[in-house]
């Protein structure tokens, strides 16, 4: 079974979430510089997460602090009120005089924004998919958002599971998510191969669980492991690996 890393392996979730900030600023009609505004929010963001969430659980999982204002779920609801009106208090300087509901507003709407893929990745999956590889997803962070995430992308129509941190409670490298991962959809680590572009948290937990692994990038300075820098090398990778 092939196991896939979500966020900056098969979705461009670095590049989707600087063009969330850029759009709720356009919304929010804020005439400043779009990165001393992606900056205010970021430090507000993690600053307040730290201060209010249950920091050491939700590190665990992987969570991004952006995630916190595009979630409509119930999730740990008196500390998600205080992050929200403390990110709110901190960078209220720069809306123009917009509520807090608006603040949030402009960047809940953004929740199914994530519908780009790494280039040739979706290609590739599919190709997998009609090749009859079972497949599947290992991504940390929040359940919600990451099912929104492979839903809104249509990952989770061409992979037979999508497996989150947030479903488990505790995250890469932890091997406990990876042996639950690998309970749950019924295969042993000796029929499974991760690929991911974090070669901490994907290459070395996948490989501490006994499965193969690749990382997604370039060839590491420091380590001797399979890698793909796109998709077409990939291709190629785990061709060799199946074989």
């Amino acid at each position: 079974m092939i196991f896939f890393d979500l966020d900056d392996t098969v979705l461009e979730t670095a590049k989707i979430n600087t063009l969330i900030f850029e759009r709720a600023q356009m919304d929010l009609h804020i005439d400043m510089d779009p990165n001393e505004f992606m900056g205010r929010l970021r430090t507000a963001l993690r600053s307040r997460m730290i201060r209010h969430m249950d920091f050491a659980y939700n590190e665990t999982i992987g969570i991004d602090p952006l995630d916190y204002l595009l979630m409509e779920e119930p999730y740990e609801e008196e500390r998600l009120e205080l992050f929200k009106d403390g990110v709110y208090n901190d960078v209220k300087d720069i809306l123009g005089g917009a509520t807090k509901e608006e603040f949030l507003q402009a960047f809940l709407k953004r929740r199914f924004d994530y519908t780009e893929a790494i280039d040739g990745m979706l290609e590739l999956i599919k190709e997998l998919k009609d090749a009859g590889e079972k497949l599947g997803v290992i991504t940390d962070g929040i359940s919600e958002v990451q099912h929104r995430k492979a839903h809104t992308l249509g990952l989770d129509k061409l992979v037979d599971y999508v497996f989150a941190s947030g479903d488990f409670g505790y995250g890469k490298p932890d091997t406990k998510f990876f042996f639950g991962a690998m309970k749950a959809a019924g295969v042993r680590p000796s029929e499974c191969i991760m690929v991911g572009n974090n070669i901490d948290s994907d290459v070395f937990g996948a490989l501490a669980s006994g499965m193969k692994a690749v990382f997604f990038g370039a060839k590491p300075s420091k380590y001797y492991v399979n890698y793909a820098p796109d998709a077409k090398a990939l291709r190629e990778v785990l061709k060799k690996a199946l074989d």
